[in-house]
C-alpha cells in the first residue's frame, strides 16, 4: 500500500483502526492492515476525518487589503453598495498574474489548515471581463495536487452596476467565453436585476444548456420582498436539477414570517437546493433551522482579506466555532454534527458527496487532527496534525509539504 495510518479514532468505529491507501484511494478500514505501507502515519489515537470543503470562496479579489488607503478611517465595508463600490476601484488593476498569485496564497492557506476541496467564485463583468477567471483557472491548474477547485462563473454585472442582465447584452457573450474556459457552476445573484426571476431563468438556460451545477447569490437582503428562494427551489424542480443547485448567504429566510420560512425550507428540501451561510456576516440563528429541517446547509469563508471583510485564513475549524455561537449549539453530540456540516454536508452540497469521506472506496483526502473526537477538535481548536490529499501527506502541522506548480 502507498499510506498506511495506524491507530486512528474513525467516526463509527468502537475501536481505533489502521487506514490503508492506495492510489489515491481509502482500500481498508481495519483493527489491523497487514504489511506496511511505502508510508505510514502513526495517528497515536488521534482523529482522522474527511478533509474539510470549503463551499463558497471569492479567490479571484482576496488578499487585497494592502491597496487600500483607507488611513485613519475604519474599515469601509459598512455595507454591501459601500463593499461594492470599494472593490469596483482597484479591479480594473487586476491581472491575470495577479489573480493567480492570491489565489494561490489563499489555498495554501486552506490546504495547511485542513481543507481538500473548495468552490470558488470568478466574476465577470465590464470592468474586470475575463482576467478573474484566467487567474483563478490558472490557480486550479497550480495547486491540484493539495487541493481540488472548483469554479463558478459569476454573473454579478446587474448587481455591481444596475443594468438588466438580458440574453442580447454584450454581457451574455463573455459569459459564455467564460463558461467554455472551464468553470463547474454557473453563478448569479438574485438582488440588483430589474427582474430577478429573469435573471434565474437566465442562469438555469446556460446551465442546461452548459450541462453545468447552479450557485446563486440569493436573498443577501434581509428586508424581503423580494424572496427568491421558493421561486428557485420550484424552477430547480421544473428544470430536473435537484442535487446541483447551491445558494449561498440567504439572509433573508431568518427575516421572513414563521410560516414563509418552513414553506420555503420544505421547498429547498423537496428540491434538494442546499444552501450556504457565512458565520462571519450573520448573527441570525434562524439560518440553522434549514440544517435541522432536512436540507442540507453548511458554512462558508466567502470574502478574504478585501473590501467585504478583513477576516479570513483559510480554517474551516475556526468557523465551526461561530456556527456554534450562531446557533446556540453546546452539547457534544451538536459539536459533532456541526463538524460533520463543515466536512460531509459540505461536500454534498457541491455534489463530491459519493467520493469524500472515511470509508473504503473513497478519496484519501482526510486530515489527522489532534484530538480524539469531533466536539474535541471544534471545542479545543487542535492542530491539524497532518493533511492528506489523493492519499499523499500534503502538509504538516500547518506546514506544507507540497508546493504549487508554476
Amino acid at each position: 500500500m502507498d499510506l498506511v495510518i495506524r491507530n486512528a479514532v474513525v467516526a463509527g468505529y468502537p475501536e481505533l483502526q489502521d487506514i490503508g491507501i492506495d492510489g489515491g484511494i481509502i482500500t481498508a478500514i481495519a483493527d489491523h492492515v497487514d504489511g506496511r505501507g511505502t508510508e505510514e502515519i502513526q495517528a497515536d489515537g488521534h482523529l482522522v476525518a474527511p478533509g474539510f470543503v470549503d463551499t463558497h470562496l471569492h479567490l479571484d479579489k482576496c488578499m487585497v487589503l494592502d491597496r487600500y488607503d483607507w488611513g485613519e478611517r475604519e474599515y469601509l465595508a459598512t455595507s454591501r453598495l459601500t463593499a461594492v463600490h470599494e472593490s469596483n476601484k482597484i479591479k480594473p488593476s487586476f491581472t491575470v498574474e495577479d489573480v493567480r498569485d492570491r489565489a494561490i496564497r489563499h489555498a495554501v492557506m486552506c490546504a495547511s489548515h485542513g481543507t481538500t476541496t473548495i468552490r470558488t467564485h470568478a466574476e465577470v463583468d465590464p470592468v474586470v471581463g475575463l482576467t478573474g477567471m484566467r487567474g483563478v483557472l490558472q490557480a486550479r491548474e497550480a495547486c491540484r495536487d493539495f487541493i481540488d477547485m472548483q469554479i463558478v462563473c459569476n454573473a454579478f454585472c446587474g448587481y455591481f452596476y444596475g443594468e438588466g442582465f438580458a440574453a442580447e447584452h454584450e454581457m451574455d457573450r463573455m459569459f459564455r467565453e467564460a463558461i467554455e474556459m472551464g468553470c463547474d457552476a454557473v453563478g448569479g445573484v438574485t438582488e440588483g436585476e430589474p427582474d430577478g426571476k429573469s435573471h434565474v431563468d437566465y442562469i438555469f438556460s446556460l446551465a442546461r444548456e452548459y450541462d453545468k451545477d447552479v450557485d446563486f447569490h440569493c436573498d443577501q437582503i434581509t428586508t424581503p420582498p423580494p424572496f427568491y428562494i421558493p421561486y428557485i427551489a420550484e424552477k430547480t424542480m421544473a428544470e430536473g436539477m435537484q442535487g446541483r443547485v447551491l445558494l449561498g448567504h440567504c439572509h433573508a429566510i431568518a427575516h421572513v414570517g414563521a410560516e414563509e420560512r418552513q414553506r420555503a425550507i420544505g421547498l429547498l428540501r423537496e428540491a434538494g437546493v442546499s444552501m450556504c451561510i457565512t458565520p462571519f456576516a450573520t448573527v441570525q440563528e434562524r439560518l440553522l433551522e434549514p440544517s435541522l429541517g432536512g436540507v442540507t446547509a453548511t458554512y462558508m469563508t466567502d470574502n478574504v482579506q478585501d473590501s467585504w471583510q478583513p477576516f479570513g485564513n483559510g480554517d474551516m475549524l475556526l468557523l465551526s466555532v461561530f456556527v456554534a455561537r450562531l446557533g446556540t449549539w453546546r452539547s457534544s453530540r451538536e459539536m459533532d454534527r456541526i463538524f460533520d456540516i463543515g466536512t460531509l454536508d459540505a461536500a454534498r452540497a457541491i455534489g463530491i458527496e459519493g467520493n469524500h469521506g472515511v470509508e473504503e472506496g473513497k478519496a484519501a483526502d482526510l486530515v489527522v487532527l489532534e484530538a480524539s473526537s469531533r466536539h474535541e477538535a471544534v471545542v479545543n481548536q487542535v492542530k491539524k496534525l497532518w493533511v492528506i490529499k489523493g492519499g499523499r501527506p500534503v502538509a504538516k502541522e500547518g506546514q506544507m509539504l507540497v508546493r504549487p506548480s508554476l
